[in-house]
């Protein structure tokens, strides 16, 4: 291998010493695994050119020599030569920039996200970095391909959520971010999200990765929109992004909107906001629509604070009569037990209406009592159980005397000590949720040290924490600390997988053997990048008995792998289906998938079952980084067949 080295820097004497031929020797023993040779700045500075060459030349079997060697010394533990490797790195993206060397940059992201830990005070390099990954999002965005655009956005914005980082880092992933979210690119993400079919689920990611970028443009969105199912979309996608909403939210707040526009506002106020939005919030209560108030209530009731307690006693005498027990049940939520006086004068008045809103205040005002758990309450709940029990009742009576039962209800859990169960606060920053309580201290430093380069212990940690939620049943958080995988580890595939059916274990959906277990036989036949790419493209199924997979006679090309249960095997002949056999678990099918064709069966689950779908456009778009897969996937499929 022969390199003619770029002009050496005339601030390092080291490299204006060392010759092209002394390079090349110093390249060539790389090749074998001599690291040490990144100690030379000439070296540094050479390698980035030297890939540029064999690029020219078509020599990738030694730039992929190189870069494995290079993301070696990355994952080391000198210091020095790491940050001199993380320097080449940087040098080495924009060549494969220059080259549109797309599928290789990808495979360079884990390495890449080391870099930019590693050297996160080097601002050059960091800009070296970000600018080239971004060019990368942008070719994925080109390509439809959002969820690798959404992994960069990721590892760009994964250490701006940590306290640690230099305000140069955020500034650069600030740009970086928004230079990607254009207008045209929001547009078409959006109307995918909305009226898409394949990609509205990668669709709405990429907009939450995007943030406080895509807010004002959902929030416009939200207010032109007329169509009612279209809101209810965005909704769920701005309460998604989070706490970056919080800004657009509260500047349309401000504007005049038709009544449902305000109320979704405030709905998402109360759901993503904090205390500062309460005096802008709280305004609302007076407007015309009994809706909106309704909604100002609940999110008074989430995000009011100390001024919350004040605002709702004062609205009790004021809010139209169907939303007086929507206040009281809120009051309910207020801990302590200074309430217990208001709401125990309200019951007595309210005990000698003998009408249904009398009596549904009466329940309001037990249940908010129970809540609340002060034996301050006991005896006006006492009364009113005195009031409504008769020596001559049933048991049929008692339960059919609602006022009564909810007495006897709070009485109860005031003797529980009322019990509450805690619900882990979650919040959203840059489309990643965050819990805020012990388990964000554990995740925090999990992330900590993936940056400090062990890997594999982060790796390790994070299925314990994962494992830890998952038994607590706390899906929301496992399902999150997952995600978490592809920032910190995207290749650790057995963690992935094994994490994911922890998961369903607790949820009641895994039945049977592992995804890992179940396709050994496939696995023996392909390289774990191989297979690593199949499994992050699959998507899953499940099917209930006599339900149709494949119609015979039609177009489908996509690959059915067989996770559980049994599929049949059929054609049709007449009104009859002739029965051909039944394919189980670890096998696939698909006939069309390797040759464009109609099916000339069908398949129909005979158990319930569950399938994993590979579509080909996903595979075609990058099998042949992988010379090969796919003539071992038609070996394994003729066995199957």
């Amino acid at each position: 291998m022969t390199i003619t080295p770029a002009p050496a820097d005339q601030s390092s004497s080291q490299q204006s010493v060392l010759s092209a031929d002394l390079i090349n020797s110093f390249l060539d023993n790389l090749k074998k695994g001599d690291h040490s040779v990144f100690k030379h700045a000439a070296v540094v500075q050479a390698f980035p050119a030297t890939i540029a060459q064999l690029l020219e030349q078509n020599n990738e079997q030694d730039v992929d020599i190189l870069m494995g060697q290079l993301v070696a010394v990355l994952q080391g533990e000198d210091d020095k030569l790491r940050d001199n490797a993380a320097i080449a790195l940087a040098g080495v993206l924009e060549v494969l920039v220059t080259h549109e060397k797309w599928m290789l940059m990808d495979r360079l992201l884990p390495a890449t996200q080391q870099t930019l830990h590693i050297i996160e005070n080097n601002t050059k390099i960091v800009k070296q970095c970000i600018n080239s990954i971004t060019k990368l999002a942008a070719h994925h965005i080109r390509d439809e391909q959002y969820s690798a655009a959404r992994i960069i956005l990721i590892i760009i914005n994964g250490p701006v959520t940590l306290a640690s980082v230099n305000t140069q880092f955020v500034e650069l992933a600030g740009t970086a971010v928004k230079d990607l979210a254009l207008r045209p690119v929001l547009d078409k993400l959006l109307e995918e999200y909305l009226h898409g079919d394949e990609k509205q689920d990668e669709a709405s990611r990429l907009l939450v990765a995007f943030g406080v970028h895509a807010a004002d443009f959902l929030m416009d969105s939200l207010g032109q929109g007329e169509n009612k199912s279209d809101r209810l979309k965005l909704l769920k996608l701005a309460e998604e992004i989070g706490e970056p909403m919080e800004t657009a939210l509260r500047r349309i707040l401000q504007q005049t909107n038709p009544w449902y526009v305000t109320r979704n506002i405030i709905r998402l106020l109360g759901k993503t906001g904090n205390q500062d939005c309460f005096e802008e919030v709280a305004p609302f209560l007076e407007h015309d629509n009994v809706r909106v108030k309704q909604e100002v209530l609940t999110a008074v009731g989430k995000i009011g604070g100390s001024a919350r307690k004040s605002f709702l006693l004062k609205a009790l005498h004021s809010v139209p009569p169907q939303l007086t027990g929507h206040v009281i049940a809120l009051l309910g939520d207020i801990p302590g037990d200074s309430l217990v006086v208001p709401l125990a004068d309200l019951l007595e008045v309210n005990s000698i209406y003998q009408n249904r809103h009398g009596e549904e205040l009466q329940i309001a005002i037990c249940d908010a009592l129970g809540k609340i758990g002060s034996v301050k309450a006991l005896p006006i709940l006492k009364k009113i159980i005195s009031l409504n029990t008769l020596p001559e009742m049933t048991q049929e009576d008692i339960e059919a005397n609602l006022p009564l039962m909810a007495a006897r209800n709070a009485v109860a859990m005031i003797g529980q000590g009322n019990k509450k169960i805690h619900q882990t606060k979650v919040k959203k920053v840059m489309g990643l949720s965050l819990a805020a309580d012990h388990v964000s201290t554990k995740e925090a430093a999990i992330i900590r040290l993936a940056m400090s380069g062990d890997k594999k212990k982060a790796v390790r940690q994070l299925y314990e924490l994962i494992g830890e939620c998952a038994a607590s049943n706390d899906i929301k958080n496992a399902e999150r600390l997952r995600e978490r995988y592809y920032e910190i580890a995207p290749t650790a595939l057995n963690a992935i997988i094994r994490s994911g059916e922890l998961i369903q274990q607790v949820q009641g959906d895994f039945i049977g053997r592992g995804f890992l277990d179940i396709w050994q036989d496939l696995r023996k036949n392909l390289t774990n990048a191989e297979f690593g790419a199949i499994y992050h493209e699959l998507e899953n199924q499940s099917l209930q008995p006599d339900e149709l997979l494949v119609r015979q006679g039609s177009n489908n090309d996509k690959l059915f792998f067989i996770n559980h249960g049994s599929i049949k095997v059929f054609y049709k002949q007449g009104q009859h289906e002739i029965f051909v056999k039944s394919l189980t678990c670890g096998e696939i099918a698909g006939e069309n998938f390797f040759k464009s064709s109609i099916w000339t069966v069908g398949l129909r689950a005979l158990t319930p079952s569950r399938v994993s779908i590979l579509r080909r456009s996903s595979f075609n778009r990058w099998h042949n980084e992988f010379p090969g897969l796919k003539e071992k996937l038609l070996g394994f499929y003729n066995r199957s067949d």
